[in-house]
């Protein structure tokens, strides 16, 4: 027969109810804190046992109060003990419940269950991850808001599956580096204030970090000895171009780069890919296939952006409704933020200043030249530059440091002085006051070019009036206007004229320019007034210059090997196979800036392709500046088809090493390889050279004796974190060097590391500690597989000494002199059990973690949960290494992406080869007022 009471409570639970307001308080905001209703009235807290109490309860507090989903949930008073009423104690909540109230409970104010089990929530809107200290977003301290405050992850055990949650939460691609202060304390400082979370465990899946197995919930008062920081690959990345701020924009999906299409980004959406990479300002987005062809998967989405988000990730996305992709999307980003002539005594004509990283500067005259001017001339609305005039002619201006020696290779057709290469390896230090000029010939041009791959092809505008631009309508007199506009734009002569569809918006339009073709200006021609036709929008006319062609390698691994392809007429194609051989792979590798040919293959190596063929190659001697400034072979259509390519030797290696990312660090001048000195070299040169031969994201620098007869051209290279290539690094001027008892430069990156260890590992460091560390090197053996060990032997002993128990019985049936003989003849090994470690287990605690201010865990207490249902294993932390890498040398590798051993735990006992939790020193803790 059921007990009246129990039968009170189960009719109380089935009808009892109440409108009572909810609450968290004490959590340091309204997402986060101890539950607590209103009834009657009057506030009171609610408690339950951990049996009873879970996500499924915690997730309707956190869906009542509009607060996220739940991140953690705990019976153990996590947030002190309530002081007044307790007014429920839920149980078995199913998790769609409107309200907390509507769980079954056991009636208002009835309760089997004291204040030490009032329950708390902490919802996902309460918890925010930054990443600190670093260069950008994407990198830096692990931090989380946690009862708002700031506050650092700490874990010895921190390994790839975790950054991997941090990269993809933070909207930064898959993880590139994992590391722990007692690695990495130099790169992102030392820490001050609370430790939020202590020992974490991920899977490397999880949508966000306190989605994943985490021990200790703080906020805790602890050293800083093991707070955790992670290097992302990023959102986006620009490849194929001339280092990592040109190129086709690429984002990550899951684990994989994606290319985006065409026209599914605009300038602002540049500005913001710019920003992230630390590439400066974006300068320009050329037309579709700049870069060459997509070498992956293609990104579904389009991007919307404001152009002050931090990350191209927090950009608007909007679906792309089965529009095809005309090819990959292409950004040109840029070091410098402005231009200008200054103490000229006009906006044309002055010192040439640039702006980078916010600084003005004035530019070294050693490397400046005529076609560099005319670029910025252009750019600054002043025509083409008038005069040089010598190196100081205007000045010094006010600027201070030494004037930039940054050597801008212009080909004469950007549009922005910022898409011209740069290097600054190798030049020498500017003689003092020897500032660049420029006299412009201050009329600003009166036509424009749009919508092409340079300033020298694309979509005809002529000026009207200052600012006021008007479209020119195609028709039958337009090849001799185009001979006029190429010739006036300095851009050759005209190869192409061809009609577009017209713009969906812009400047009115002319109705025809009638020229006779020997003008020296398009103003000189004929022109009509606007069409009168409302709303009639014929095509318009577009030209092709011959100072518009381009060249380069698509197809292959990268920007020096791959399919030829000249740009000529408006349009890509590729270049006939029948004659091609090595003279004319070494012309195209000279022209890209590629170094010498090492192969001239046949379509079969990098594909066909497609497009116009370029029927102007396979006669070069191998000398020429250009491909078209071959002689081109007499022959008779193409009876191989397209797909000629080239493998070039490129500017940079590594040699003599074990792989193609390790050796010794050469570069290519004046077609002979040299060694680089490793005196002052600095170790960011390592991951700069690492991520430019596309070998992992860093590296190790050291120092090797120089053998044998190769030369030395560079010494002093003295690259900075995340500097774009090795190019942009300043360094001594090129010359043989005699690099001394240092030696040269040898680097190891990341990707060629043989350790497959699942958690990061210090090179050489050592400890004077009497606690060994027991993050796992490679190649050391776990504790848990010596116990295994240890008890396979006691049992295979056992075994032993039961097989000779049973044959001495046999032989006393038998023989019980025999039997004695041969009992005597058994050896049984003593094993000092003194020597096998010992586990520790941490035991229940009973309090909360925010009672009392300041209060230091003991060494028995870690969590202020009473995780009775789940103990956990944890002995003490390693001491931190004394021990550390030499000064400069950052010697921490990115661990490599494969699944570590776990090192959680749901249960005391471990099994063979696995460990726990077991490298957190519960003494060190306390909690934080």
């Amino acid at each position: 027969m059921v007990p009246a009471r129990a039968l009170g409570l189960f009719l109380c639970v089935q009808l009892c109810g109440g409108s009572g307001e909810l609450r968290l308080v004490d959590g340091g905001g309204r997402c986060a804190g101890r539950v607590e209703v209103k009834h009657e009235g009057e506030w009171g807290s609610v408690c339950s046992y951990d049996f009873d109490w879970d996500h499924r309860g915690a997730g309707v507090v956190c869906r009542q109060l509009g607060c996220g989903a739940v991140a953690r949930a705990s019976p153990y008073a996590p947030f002190g003990q309530g002081k007044g009423r307790i007014w429920l104690q839920p149980f078995v909540c199913r998790g769609s419940e409107a309200t907390l109230q509507d769980c079954p409970h056991y009636g208002w104010g009835k309760h089997f269950c004291d204040h030490d089990r009032d329950v708390g929530v902490t919802c996902t809107e309460a918890l925010e991850l930054r990443l600190a200290a670093g260069r950008g977003p994407c990198e830096g301290r692990v931090e989380v808001k946690l009862r708002g405050q700031w506050g650092t992850v700490a874990d010895d055990a921190w390994d790839m599956e975790d950054a991997e949650v941090v990269c993809q939460q933070m909207g930064c691609g898959s993880a590139a580096g994992a590391y722990h202060s007692s690695y990495r304390s130099s790169r992102f400082g030392r820490a001050d204030g609370p430790l939020s979370f202590a020992v974490v465990d991920c899977n490397g899946n999880e949508k966000a970090l306190w989605n994943c197995n985490i021990l200790g919930w703080g906020p805790y008062e602890s050293p800083h000895n093991y707070d955790t920081a992670v290097v992302c690959q990023g959102f986006s990345r620009l490849a194929g171009g001339d280092g990592a701020c040109s190129g086709r924009l690429e984002v990550r999906q899951g684990r994989a780069w994606a290319t985006v299409c065409h026209g599914h980004v605009d300038l602002k959406a540049a500005q913001v890919v710019c920003r992230e990479l630390g590439c400066g300002t974006a300068v320009a987005v050329p037309a579709a296939g700049h870069f060459g062809a997509a070498t992956g998967p293609l990104w579904d989405g389009a991007f919307e952006c404001n152009g002050s988000e931090p990350l191209l990730a927090s950009c608007a996305r909007r679906p792309t409704h089965g529009q095809a992709c005309a090819g990959p999307a292409a950004i040109v980003c840029s070091p410098y933020t402005g231009f200008r002539l200054a103490d000229g005594g006009s906006g044309c004509a002055g010192r040439v200043e640039v702006e980078a990283q916010g600084t003005w500067g004035a530019l070294c005259a050693s490397a400046w030249d005529l076609r560099d001017a005319h670029v910025l001339c252009r750019h600054l609305g002043c025509g083409p530059a008038a005069s040089l005039p010598p190196g100081g002619h205007f000045g010094t201006g006010t600027a201070t440091g030494p004037l930039r020696r940054d050597a801008l290779s212009c080909s004469g057709s950007e549009r922005h002085p910022g898409e011209c290469p740069v290097a600054l390896l190798g030049e020498p230090a500017c003689p003092p006051g020897h500032a660049a000029a420029v006299n412009c010939s201050g009329a600003a041009e009166p036509l424009r070019l749009l919508d092409g791959e340079s300033r020298c092809d694309g979509r005809l505008e002529v000026a009207t009036s200052p600012g006021a631009w008007a479209r020119v309508a195609a028709g039958p007199g337009d090849d001799r206007a185009a001979s006029v506009a190429c010739r006036q734009l300095g851009c050759g002569v005209s190869e192409k004229v061809y009609a577009v569809p017209a713009a969906s918006s812009g400047p009115a339009e002319l109705q025809e320019l009638r020229c006779a073709g020997s003008e020296e200006l398009l103003a000189q021609c004929n022109a009509s007034g606007p069409a009168a036709a409302p709303g009639h929008s014929p095509p318009e006319a577009a030209i092709a210059c011959s100072g518009s062609r381009r060249l380069r390698l698509a197809g292959g691994p990268g920007r020096c090997a791959g399919r030829v392809e000249v740009y000529s007429e408006g349009t890509w194609g590729t270049v006939c196979q029948d004659a091609w051989d090595l003279p004319d792979a070494d012309v195209v590798c000279r022209q890209l800036g590629c170094g010498r040919a090492l192969e001239a293959p046949g379509s079969e190596r990098f594909g066909p392709g497609v497009g116009t063929l370029w029927p102007g190659a396979g006669g070069c001697s191998g000398t020429e500046a250009a491909l078209w400034a071959c002689p081109a072979p007499a022959r008779r259509g193409c009876r191989q088809g397209g797909g000629a390519g080239a493998v070039c030797s490129g500017l940079l290696r590594l040699a003599g090493g074990s792989s193609s990312c390790s050796g010794r660090l050469e570069v290519l001048r004046e077609g002979t390889w040299g060694r680089v000195c490793a005196n002052d070299t600095s170790p960011a040169t390592a991951a700069v050279v690492c991520r430019q031969l596309g070998c992992g994201s860093g590296g190790r620098l050291a120092a090797v004796p120089a053998q044998g007869s190769v030369p030395t051209w560079l010494g002093w290279v003295r690259c900075q974190e995340g500097a774009p290539s090795l190019w942009r690094c300043p360094s001594a001027p090129w010359h043989l060097q005699s690099c001394g008892p240092e030696g040269v430069a040898h680097i190891a990156c990341d990707e060629d590391t043989e350790d497959t260890s699942g958690a990061t590992s210090t090179a050489g460091a050592s400890s004077s500690s009497s606690v060994a560390p027991l993050t796992a090197v490679s190649g050391s053996v776990p504790v848990p597989t010596v116990l295994c060990v240890l008890l396979g032997t006691l049992l295979g002993l056992a075994l032993a000494a039961l097989a000779v128990q049973a044959h001495r019985a046999r032989l006393q049936r038998r023989d019980p002199v025999k039997a004695t003989d041969v009992g005597a003849e058994a050896v049984y090994e003593e094993l000092d059990y003194s020597l096998m470690p010992e586990y520790q287990e941490v035991p229940s605690h009973t309090g909360s973690l925010s009672e009392g201010s300041g209060m230091k865990l003991q060494d028995d207490n870690w969590d202020g949960d009473k995780e009775e249902s789940n103990p956990r294993e944890a002995p003490a932390l390693p001491a931190q290494p004394v021990h550390g890498p030499p000064d400069g040398y950052d010697d921490a590798a990115a661990v490599p992406e494969e699944p570590p051993a776990s090192h959680s735990g749901d249960a005391p006992a471990q099994p063979c080869g696995e460990m726990g939790y077991d490298d957190v020193d519960m003494g060190t803790l306390g909690t934080a007022p």
